[in-house]
This record gives C-alpha cells, structure tokens and sequence, in this order.
C-alpha cells in the first residue's frame, strides 16, 4: 500500500486525518459499493423475529455446532455485559467473535454459552472456521469487479459472513489468485481487496463508502494478501500467516 508511515498505523488513527475525500465518498458520489442485503425492510425483521423464536437457547452444543460461524467484530457492540459476544485473537491478530447462523440472523456466541456448552475455545474455532470453509464452499460469495478512480477492485460479498474469509486463507485463494492485495473489511458482508501499492486516500474512501452509517462496521485494521495468506498490514506484511 502506497501509503508512508500514517497507513501503516491502525484505522482509528486514520479517521482523526483531514481527508478531502471524505465528504465526497459519503455522499456516495465517488463510490457506488453497498453492503449485500440493500436496506433494512420490515418484512426482513419479520424473518429475523421468526428465527429468533425458532432459536432454543438450551440447545447443546452437538446440535448447535453445525451453524457456529466465525464473525469479525464490530466497532459497536451495544449488548449488557452478561450477554456480551465473546471475542478472541485469531492469526494474525484479528479480533472474532462468533455466532449462530439461525438463516436471516446471526445470535452472538457468549462466554457464559461456551461454559454451558463444556467446550474449550480451539474447538470453538475449529468448528466456526471449518463451518466457513463448507459454506464458502456450497455457497459462494458474489464476485464483483469495480474500477474506482481507475484502480482495479474486488468486492467479495455474502450474507453476514463475507469479511470473515480473511480466516480462510484456502478459500480466499480460489477467489483472488496468487498476486498480493491490500484487503478492507469495513462491514460483515464485505471484504474489499485492492492493488498491493493503492494509495491510502483512495483505500480510506473505500471504506467510508461502505461502512459509514452501517451498525456492523468492524474494528479490523488493513490486511494484506500475500498471495497465498494473511498478514497485518500493520506488521509490515510480515505478520504471522493463518
């Protein structure tokens, strides 16, 4: 990423930078990326309150662990502390939570669930993750190609889980090939990756574009495909691989 030194600093320290872009990709005039899903129909929360009401909160984890998803966490998590989403530190230094795919929604995974569950957190993981890789599988995200400001992008989206392929390497690989990409996450459905050398105003714009206004705006710095794995851009695309 063509960037200097501020790109290489995490993204709070880019939204406290003057951008004269900014305004522009808000308005939506730059940038045309919505996140999968369209707006917010009430037909659509009439869906999410059925699944809500299928859901059995005493399930054991033999029946649940099939739908257990990774999901990477979001900026805001507006939830009481007892029923707070769990979080852990997955490589190379993203901070996922998890939740139970009940079809239009997702219900986050806590640690009093876990304890309940009697299960240790690899194999919390190793399920969510093997859970991605088959879905990723028999329900491949949308491809899209878009050329912002003339520069060569790939949107990768899919309901709820798109941004969580940066924890599937082998699945991301099949998408993007071997040549090196900066990858954005700003939201859940979406992954975004870009040429290697992007400059930092145009990446910056992306993600406002998507993710400004969006509840599931994630709390994930740039990543870098390497071509065959993921690295924090942050570490100088030397972080340890997943």
């Amino acid at each position: 990423m063509r960037t200097g030194k501020a790109a290489r600093g995490s993204r709070r320290e880019k939204r406290t930078r003057s951008n004269p872009h900014r305004d522009g990709a808000r308005r939506g005039g730059a940038f045309t990326i919505s996140p999968l899903g369209g707006q917010f129909h009430p037909e659509a929360l009439e869906r999410i309150l059925a699944a809500i009401g299928r859901f059995e909160p005493d399930a054991n984890w033999k029946d649940v662990a099939p739908n257990v998803m990774p999901l990477l966490k979001r900026r805001s998590h507006p939830y009481p502390a007892e029923v707070a989403p769990f979080h852990m530190n997955v490589p190379p230094g993203i901070w996922a939570g998890f939740g139970i795919d009940m079809g239009p929604a997702f219900t986050h995974v806590s640690a009093a669930l876990i304890e309940r569950w009697g299960i240790d957190q690899a194999t919390l993981l190793g399920t969510a993750l093997e859970n991605l890789r088959r879905i990723a599988r028999d329900e491949p995200p949308v491809v899209d190609q878009i050329r912002p400001e003339g520069v060569d992008a790939t949107v990768v989206q899919a309901q709820g889980w798109g941004s969580a392929l940066v924890l599937a390497p082998d699945r991301l690989g099949a998408i993007l090939g071997p040549r090196p990409r900066v990858l954005l996450t700003p939201v859940r459905n979406t992954l975004i990756a870009l040429p290697d050398d992007v400059d930092f105003d145009l990446a910056f714009d992306l993600w406002q574009a998507v993710a400004e206004g969006c509840h599931d705006e994630l709390d994930v710095d740039p990543m870098r495909w390497t071509g065959s794995s993921v690295v924090m851009l942050s570490a100088g695309g030397t972080g340890r691989p997943n």
